[in-house]
């Protein structure tokens, strides 16, 4: 009975650790919108598998830079503050992974935090 029960916990822990594994969850098109006096804003995000990414603006290419996932965390960096510095934000999927929100758990770039901490982005599918 005690191998039983010993047994059923490291299956529960082993599957709670292959959560963020396989495969990547942020893979594809994330979008978020909002709209202001001064007109509707759309942040479009696309993740790819080489860990690069690109950030669009209501369509326009506004940054691009890398990133790695470890678990529920996400590393990021790009330009505009500095490429060799990395952004740490606490990644929570909700539903089938088709939302994403981000919250800063270290970043001293202001333009990221701003536009990606407390963020919730829906994922684009993909039109057949």
């Amino acid at each position: 009975m005690k191998k039983l029960v010993f047994f059923s916990l490291i299956v529960v822990a082993l599957c709670s650790f292959k959560f963020y594994d396989e495969p990547n969850p942020l893979l594809g098109k994330w979008e978020w919108k909002k709209v202001y006096k001064k007109g509707p804003m759309a942040i479009m995000l696309l993740f790819r598998n080489n860990g690069t990414y690109d950030g669009f603006a209501n369509q326009k290419s506004f940054v691009t830079g890398t990133y790695r996932l470890k678990k529920d965390t996400l590393y990021i960096s790009d330009p505009i503050c500095n490429s060799k510095y990395e952004g740490t934000y606490k990644m929570t999927m909700y539903g089938a992974q088709d939302s994403v929100r981000f919250d800063v758990i270290a970043d001293t770039c202001k333009g990221r935090v701003e536009g990606a901490n407390a963020t919730v982005y829906k994922k684009i599918k993909a039109v057949k």
